[in-house]
């Protein structure tokens, strides 16, 4: 951070504050030439928040009328799924979505037929497609031109991550869980999966999109469900001075990550969102997997540039051998990032379930 420091037209107080905030946020990652230069990404965005937006990082009461967690300790994912859980209910589309995918005679025109049934999702996939995503030459103005042109895995995969997110919904009451800002970090996490794909040159880096939208579900579960418990384990990490994923394998002795992975196994989603889910905080299993290690990095990138969802004080740990496996220097991603968050403000706008 140090060019960054020595700006000499910044408020030296909100210098400082921002550069004690953005050291303590990547406490437990390692030194690299990469994390050095997101620290001076993320100092650019906190110290900018700081000035638009300062109750921000001030300490947030505990809500009255939600009262301690008194357990009982579920055993595992599984065992927490039987009790009292907030499951999204999915979507008949999203269910005839799956079908389509899954049905190995299925066409682009079925897909097409599908995805006609819900003007919403229409309407998002022509503007999705119109976006600086793809940057089609001609404007694409039907849902079977759309698909035409995005080809069929890209198109169904599209499809799910655009259903996908309106299973997230804002609840009534006390938010405990932001969920605009979950959206916005499912968005970004997602966008900037795919575009590490592309730079690592994997085929089919639509999917990445998909399982970045959906990598957090079993964050959402658990704080929609009992937001005692959520607010437990945010409390439980900022006390520490840990990430979240401490303080659930601390309390729960699970993380979100793993329930995401049994959720989306049980709900029949292909493999690959599986896989991304559930291990996409647990580098050793994600090092096994192309996906999981992407959406860990994605993950990690995305909070550093402010698409977090203030649940605790760290980023916790990059994997770097699990960076260096897709062969994107910091460089090349770092000159990539104005473009990326205009393309993640875009893609936030047109799937904005609000």
């Amino acid at each position: 951070m140090q060019e960054v420091e020595q700006t000499t037209t910044l408020n030296p107080q909100v210098k400082d504050a921002a550069v004690k905030y953005v050291k303590h946020l990547f406490s437990q990652a390692d030194d690299s030439d990469f994390i050095r230069l997101l620290k001076k990404e993320a100092f650019k965005n906190v110290y900018k928040k700081m000035i638009v937006d300062p109750d921000e990082f001030l300490p947030q009461p505990r809500p009255a009328d939600v009262g301690p967690w008194e357990g009982p300790k579920p055993e595992s994912p599984k065992d927490f799924l039987k009790s009292k859980v907030v499951l999204p209910s999915l979507p008949q589309v999203l269910l005839e979505i799956q079908k389509v995918i899954n049905d190995p005679d299925s066409s682009a025109d079925d897909l097409a037929e599908v995805i006609n049934k819900d003007p919403k999702l229409v309407a998002a996939i022509l503007r999705l497609a119109n976006s600086a995503m793809f940057s089609f030459r001609t404007e694409v103005d039907t849902t079977s031109r759309a698909v035409a042109l995005l080809g069929f895995k890209q198109a169904s995969s599209l499809a799910l991550g655009t259903v996908s997110l309106s299973l997230f919904k804002r609840s009534d009451g006390v938010q405990v869980l932001q969920v605009e800002k979950f959206w916005k970090h499912a968005i970004a996490c997602g966008v900037i999966a795919q575009e590490i794909a592309k730079l690592a040159g994997i085929q089919d880096s639509e999917r990445f999109f998909v399982a970045g939208m959906l990598h957090d579900i079993g964050l959402y579960v658990i704080f929609e469900s009992n937001k005692s418990l959520g607010l437990e384990l945010s409390e439980l990490a900022r006390k520490n001075g840990n990430c979240l994923y401490d303080a659930e394998m601390e309390l729960l002795g699970f993380s979100h990550a793993a329930l995401g992975g049994v959720i989306l196994k049980d709900w029949s989603f292909p493999k690959s969102l599986v896989v991304s889910a559930a291990a996409h905080h647990n580098p050793k299993k994600a090092k096994k997997d192309p996906d999981a290690g992407i959406i860990h990095v994605a993950d990690f990138i995305s909070r550093a540039l402010g698409y977090h969802l203030g649940l605790s004080p760290v980023l916790g740990v990059l994997d770097q051998e699990i960076y260096e496996s897709f062969g994107v220097s910091g460089e090349m991603f770092v000159d990539m990032i104005p473009e990326v968050q205009v393309l993640i403000e875009e893609i936030f706008e047109i799937l904005n379930p609000a």
